[in-house]
């Protein structure tokens, strides 16, 4: 059995419905237009189709051999998921030219980073600023990656473990956090030159 990476197939399910969506509203995607999308194939696309309509992001036709389906379409919170572009890389992280597992990595350590400041000793002045500048960069890589202001991210990453040493409880994301970031942003670097 190969080993299939679903969050991918699911992104590319998605994606696919979406753009078919915005070229003509009413339309059912047939089976056969998915399975022109990589990495969406036959043995993949039943689990993970249902598993986009138990989150009822999708919806379909059944036909007359379940569990494939006739047709599909994106509904309304698939269209919402897709165009909120934080929380759709999120649930379902990019894989662009195979070198994007830092990088598909990112919005998780960035969540973990924001509940690891909500829990840290720290009081006061000092925990407000620390809050607020992982709420900065959290903005910041919510943005497209053509947005991304290097110099902010690094700033904002100096100035986080700058409070974080005066906190005992850590932020254990920081670490792999950054390095995720360097590696995106030097791969990112070099893909403009």
């Amino acid at each position: 059995m190969k080993h299939t990476d679903h969050k991918a197939v699911r992104r590319a399910i998605l994606e696919t419905l979406y753009t078919a969506y915005l070229e003509d509203p009413l339309r059912m995607v047939e089976p056969e237009l998915l399975f022109a999308q990589p990495p969406i194939d036959r043995e993949n696309i039943i689990p993970n189709i249902h598993y986009l309509y138990d989150r009822k992001l999708v919806e379909m036709m059944m036909g007359y051999t379940p569990p494939m389906f006739s047709a599909v379409r994106i509904t309304t919170a698939g269209i919402d998921l897709v165009e909120d572009r934080y929380t759709f890389n999120l649930q379902f992280p990019e894989r662009p030219d195979g070198t994007g597992e830092a990088e598909s990595a990112i919005p998780y350590l960035v969540e973990q980073l924001v509940a690891q400041g909500d829990l840290t000793p720290l009081d006061g002045w000092t925990r407000k600023q620390l809050l607020g500048d992982i709420q900065f960069l959290r903005t910041e890589l919510a943005q497209r990656r053509s947005y991304w202001r290097p110099e902010v991210i690094q700033a904002l990453l100096d100035w986080i473990e700058a409070r974080h040493v005066e906190s005992e409880g850590g932020l254990p994301a920081l670490p792999p956090l950054r390095a995720a970031l360097a590696r995106t942003l030097s791969e990112q670097a070099q893909r403009s030159h």
